[in-house]
């Protein structure tokens, strides 16, 4: 189509216009999706995963490709993505643990979340942070200004 443009001395995007508005000539637009360029290998391997209900982000890791590209394969075929969720976990079961001095560490090995989501979700807005092992830290970040401030 390039060359056509060239030849009539109109730029590739005025042409493309031009034959849109004419209607007789199907055109690439966001009704009518791309033109998928991965070699069959792949493509058979991101169905064979979503069909096995993995998420859009596992696949895209899996297969070394962009989440959209998953995407829209699957909207191409008709299949179904499974959405990625959060880990559930029981904070009623970590305040328990918590109460019986088990480290954030610890609670979040177990619990299959970070250290600092435990953190969050045991302690309100405004307390100190701990450190991570779950004992409270000998120095707070308002008296470290104060003591550069006053050594210099």
């Amino acid at each position: 189509m390039r060359e056509i443009a060239a030849k009539h001395g109109c730029s590739f995007q005025r042409l493309s216009v031009l034959l849109r508005e004419r209607g007789d000539v199907e055109m690439r637009t966001p009704a009518h999706p791309r033109a998928l360029r991965l070699p069959p290998g792949k493509q058979a391997e991101i169905r064979a995963a979503i069909e096995q209900k993995m998420t859009q982000a596992e696949i895209a890791r899996r297969v070394k490709v962009t989440p959209s590209t998953v995407k829209r394969l699957a909207d191409r075929e008709g299949l179904t993505l499974v959405k990625g969720k959060r880990p559930k976990w029981d904070v009623e079961r970590a305040r328990e643990m918590r109460a019986a001095e088990v480290t954030y560490r610890e609670i979040a090995a177990e619990m299959g979340v970070g250290i600092m989501t435990v953190w969050r979700k045991l302690n309100p807005v405004g307390c100190a942070r701990n450190d991570v092992a779950g004992r409270a830290s000998d120095v707070s970040t308002a008296s470290r200004g104060s003591a550069f401030a006053a050594s210099g």
